[in-house]
């Protein structure tokens, strides 16, 4: 699974904002300069996939940036209660995955770090839990848009606390097809010729931003009916031609549920006076060197299972609007006709003297000569500013 600097945002953020916050007052305490840099842990032990780690340093609230220094050079391995460790081999970013596929279930098992300057920290031992299947996903069509259903049960009630995690995927058009391109930098008189890239057909997709957890620990079965996953307003631009997402399931101890409850609520609650206040967060990862020294991060253990559903338009009502409001204001196509009298310059040159424009359609003489063309901005014309034009091997046209 990706993860996100986000991600690491929360955790560096529900540790420090509780001794930012003031009631009224603005206060900046001494941590915000106190050029500490914590480690922060973002990923659990996979107990059916290949395990991802992203380490990186915690910033200083007051740091404008907002960019993450990684963790680079550590060594990393998932290690159980028996000794036997799996190692996690380094990527760009600060990023460590292990090449082990699958754990063996019922043992408890830990992540254990050494940095290169020598510091170790490891996270507390943990079972690594069977997460169950996910009886069912579906999208219900609401009066005002569509409505993301999640059920999930287990019989042996050994599950309790889910979380999921999920992203979306959609498909989109730019406001114009342009039909031709011109040829950079070229000194043809005729530097143009019909475009063969597609950039009117994009896809666009986004990871959820929000912590989703729920509990059945009050319920007489551990099941999961009809869960509220995420609503989708029926003028969405997600919704205008198909659109697919994928939801993963995690199960977790009542250590981890909690740790993320607090989590939400520190980083989603926040803003206002009668909002509650932030408090400080235990994860369960500690250093082995200096056990005064703050880290950032709870490293779970479980199995992941996951489903993926698309939405059709078609399937959708009728009176329904999508609005691709990126596009809200490409109504107007400039048009370009080429000066045949200005001699020195040819048609692509003269062209970029005006804006940075692509091309849509020929304009032609009489006798089809291609005197100039239809334009708009590329933000208007190529869907590749919004999104890619690589087609999703999941996607089924």
């Amino acid at each position: 699974m990706a993860l996100s600097t986000r991600t690491a945002y929360w955790l560096v953020l529900s540790l420090l904002a509780c001794l930012a916050a003031s009631c009224v007052e603005r206060y900046e305490p001494e941590v915000l300069k106190s050029g500490s840099h914590y480690l922060v842990v973002d990923g659990f032990i996979n107990g059916s996939g290949p395990t991802s780690i992203r380490l990186s340093r915690s910033i200083n609230l007051d740091n404008g940036t907002g960019t993450y220094p990684p963790e680079t050079k550590a060594t990393v391995f998932i290690e159980n209660l028996g000794g036997t460790r799996y190692a996690l081999a380094e990527s760009p970013g600060g990023v460590y995955t292990a090449a082990i596929r699958q754990l063996p279930p019922g043992q408890q098992y830990r992540l254990r770090i050494r940095t290169s300057g020598g510091d170790e920290y490891a996270s507390e031992y943990t079972l690594l839990k069977q997460t169950p299947a996910i009886d069912q996903f579906e999208g219900r069509v609401q009066a005002d848009g569509l409505q993301l259903y999640i059920s999930a049960h287990d019989n042996s009630s050994q599950t309790r606390y889910y979380r999921w995690q999920y992203e979306e995927t959609w498909e989109f058009t730019s406001a114009y097809w342009s039909h031709w391109k011109f040829a950079k930098g070229t000194s043809q008189r005729r530097p143009y010729f019909p475009r063969t890239e597609d950039i009117y057909h994009c896809w666009r997709t986004e990871n959820a931003t929000l912590i989703t957890t729920t509990s059945t620990v009050r319920l007489n079965q551990d099941a999961v009916r009809d869960y509220r996953l995420l609503f989708i307003p029926s003028s969405s631009k997600k919704l205008i031609s198909l659109y697919s997402i994928l939801v993963r399931q995690y199960a977790m101890s009542q250590e981890e549920f909690d740790y993320w409850e607090a989590v939400k609520k520190n980083t989603e609650n926040i803003g206002t006076l009668f909002d509650p206040l932030p408090n400080r967060i235990q994860g369960n990862v500690h250093s082995l060197t200096d056990a005064s020294e703050p880290v950032f991060g709870f490293v779970g253990a479980c199995t992941v299972v996951e489903k993926r559903i698309f939405i059709n338009r078609l399937s959708l009502p009728a009176q329904w609007w999508p609005v691709d409001e990126q596009y809200a204001n490409c109504t107007d196509v400039a048009t370009y006709i080429h000066d045949t009298l200005r001699l020195g310059k040819n048609m692509y040159e003269e062209f970029a003297d005006t804006t940075y424009r692509i091309p849509i359609n020929e304009i032609r003489r009489l006798d089809g000569t291609i005197i100039g063309f239809t334009n708009q901005t590329p933000d208007c014309v190529d869907c590749r500013r919004f999104g890619t034009n690589i087609k999703p091997s999941f996607w089924p046209r």
